[in-house]
């Protein structure tokens, strides 16, 4: 599974290798490194995710500190405390498949936006139809994937202009959802 992790503006990617135990090969940047991590002390509330960990990283012992920050403004960004040495680390994890057809869709903001479903799931809720405006943030559709419920949001102001899946369907990774066509763009 490949991340991107970014802290003060600087993005890495790192790619895990899945094989079940806590012993694991990392390559941040295709750089390799060994890992064995062991979590100390979990995090004991229902709103925070973390706690203390041990982490052998490249044959050198550090003990961690992280835990999950919760933001009202954006509920489903994975963005984490670490305190490691005396010092204070705050990150964001997203995953490189979801922020690659972000960027996609940002870059085609400018005339027309494409809402894609970033993963696999069931379409639970739509909350446009078509000729409806919309602004840049608003949810147009709900997505459920993995027991969670994902707001799928316009990057653009404007208009929809098509419906590609209908509430109840199961969609794959990727699909195209909703079109929005700019406002400008529109009254042309």
């Amino acid at each position: 599974m490949a991340y991107v992790v970014t802290h003060n503006k600087h993005s890495y990617t790192v790619a895990v290798e899945e094989s079940g135990s806590q012993s694991q090969q990392v390559l941040v940047d295709t750089v390799p490194h060994s890992i064995v991590w062991q979590q100390l002390l979990p995090l004991f509330t229902q709103s925070l995710t973390g706690g203390r960990y041990h982490l052998l990283l490249n044959h050198r012992s550090y003990e961690i500190f992280a835990r999950r920050l919760q933001s009202v403004d954006a509920p489903l960004e994975q963005r984490y405390e670490i305190l490691l040495a005396g010092q204070r680390f705050e990150v964001l994890v997203e995953d490189e498949r979801i922020r690659q057809l972000a960027n996609v869709s940002r870059s085609q903001a400018s005339q027309s936006a494409r809402v894609q479903a970033p993963m696999p799931g069931l379409v639970v809720k739509l909350l446009v139809d078509v000729g409806t405006a919309v602004h840049a943030g608003q949810t147009v559709a709900v997505l459920e994937a993995m027991k969670m419920e994902n707001d799928l949001t316009s990057p653009i102001s404007g208009i929809v202009h098509e419906l590609r899946v209908q509430t109840g369907q199961t969609v794959e990774q990727g699909q195209l959802l909703v079109s929005i066509t700019a406002q400008a763009a529109h009254n042309n």
